[in-house]
């Protein structure tokens, strides 16, 4: 794995295989990127937004408060769910 900006991950649990941290960037036009690593060791659910709630917050006006959801299964499998924003929910792959 290439890492191109340095950034602190979550120590792993004893005897696990699995990440317990999932990594993502802010896809923009600006010059500056956001990364946010959201550790998985205690919540299995975090979500996006522009609201205080939210565990990753995101300032854009097209953002819902609580825009959508994020959870890992216990097979470890992580799931997308739109909270029926106005604007939907897409990923980039």
């Amino acid at each position: 794995m290439l890492k191109v900006i340095e950034y602190e991950t979550p120590k792993p649990i004893k005897n696990t295989t699995a990440a317990q941290y999932i990594v993502f960037e802010s896809v923009s036009y600006s010059i500056s990127k956001v990364i946010h690593v959201i550790n998985l060791a205690k919540n299995r659910t975090f979500f996006f937004g522009r609201g205080q709630e939210a565990n990753v917050r995101v300032t854009d006006i097209s953002v819902s408060r609580l825009h959508a959801s994020v959870f890992k299964s216990a097979q470890g499998y992580f799931y997308l769910c739109d909270n029926k924003s106005k604007f939907g929910t897409l990923i980039q792959v």
